[in-house]
């Protein structure tokens, strides 16, 4: 099968993109002959090189509105709506060029919200996969073009298919009773890489970028008050950046501005983000609308102890974990106070009564979200699309 994916960021470090990569890799390589179509030329595109696997590089943008955050995004609104419709026409049709050269049998488009691979894909008269991995309006205030409806209509064409990362993203773009439509959990890790290590170094660990979206300002005041009620508080580390150089400042002033600044270090982009993982007291999970919890599931297939809110695709990974063995598979909380409570708790008790909650945790990511079930999910789609055709 020749499958051209359609990236919406070339980032490293994003779950998006470690996704894909992952589902290309091992067998699933002997039955698909991919063709990666990316935004820029780096970032993965070093890693495609490496690998001497076939990528294009078109500029194209997002099919959704500008922002409207300050003046400057009123001012400039319309340029940019209309720059964004334009260059997306000419990346159309440069893909429809590329994929009828290719012999493409599906365009398989790596996020919501990307529109040229569905429209190149109509053009051909051949499948198109949306892998849906976010909630676009509520974890990235990103608005559809023309419209939600309108998005929401195309999922459901002849020949659209829907990939959806969580039940949950299923049921909130209304395909959860549509034929055409999966759920499939992303592949995280392969079962093989799991580790456990005992006993925990002293550190809070967040990982993952640093925006609004994935609750990072909450984690810090929530911080504030657990390291003034405690004697010894334990380090918070956070491991993440970001493009956004005004909420960087943003979060350095919240630091700054309370009475204990030390114990919190900013790592940056980590290569080393398993190893960290492995030896974190408790990995913290405080996004406000996670569409799947790439980062939750690499906690638990590396042993740690994950504290997360109780919302979206972390929710659903605990109660999937819940659903299977009866019992919890990390610390979840609805409010701050709650968040509060299990980072003293795992203070004052260490580790040892959450062990064998770590160790279900890790069992159940190995079953659900490990990277070989993630490629045998996927190959028995693409074989449904084309044997369907």
């Amino acid at each position: 099968m020749r499958i051209i994916y359609i990236l919406n960021a070339t980032d490293l470090y994003g779950g998006a993109t470690k996704a894909v990569m992952h589902l290309i890799e091992g067998e699933i390589a002997k039955s698909i002959q991919p063709l990666f179509i990316l935004p820029s030329d780096d970032g993965i595109a070093h890693t495609l090189r490496q690998k001497n696997m076939l990528y294009k590089v078109l500029t194209y943008r997002m099919s959704v509105y500008p922002p409207l955050q300050c003046a400057k995004d009123i001012l400039l609104y319309i340029p940019r709506l209309v720059g964004r419709l334009t260059v997306n026409r000419i990346a159309a049709k440069q893909l429809y060029r590329i994929a009828k050269e290719f012999r493409a049998d599906i365009i398989h488009t790596n996020t919501s919200v990307n529109t040229i691979g569905y429209d190149v894909a109509r053009k051909l008269h051949i499948p198109h996969v949306w892998h849906i991995r976010e909630y676009a309006d509520l974890d990235f205030n990103f608005h559809y073009f023309p419209s939600r409806n309108h998005f929401l209509k195309k999922l459901k064409e002849d020949q659209s298919y829907t990939i959806c990362i969580t039940k949950d993203i299923q049921q909130y773009d209304k395909i959860h009773n549509w034929p055409a439509s999966r759920v499939i959990y992303d592949g995280v890790l392969s079962k093989s890489q799991s580790q456990f290590i005992i006993p925990k170094e002293p550190y809070f660990l967040y990982a993952g970028r640093l925006e609004s979206g994935k609750g990072i300002e909450d984690l810090l005041q929530a911080y504030a008050v657990y390291a003034k009620q405690m004697e010894h508080p334990v380090p918070l580390w956070i491991a993440g950046d970001t493009h956004n150089a005004d909420y960087k400042k943003k979060l350095e002033s919240i630091v700054s501005s309370m009475d204990n600044t030390s114990l919190i270090t900013f790592l940056g982009m980590r290569e080393d983000i398993l190893t960290l993982m492995q030896h974190t007291l408790a990995l913290i999970v405080p996004s406000k609308a996670e569409g799947f919890g790439f980062i939750t599931a690499e906690g638990m297939f590396s042993g740690a102890l994950v504290i997360g809110r109780n919302t979206r695709g972390t929710k659903e990974q605990f109660d999937n974990g819940y659903t299977m063995c009866s019992e919890e598979i990390g610390l979840r909380y609805n409010t701050q106070d709650e968040l509060i409570a299990h980072m003293v708790r795992v203070t004052q008790e260490g580790i040892e009564p959450f062990i064998l909650m770590m160790k279900r945790g890790q069992t159940i990511v190995q079953t659900l979200y490990s990277i070989e079930s993630h490629q045998q999910a996927v190959i028995e789609l693409y074989n449904h699309i084309v044997n369907n055709q």
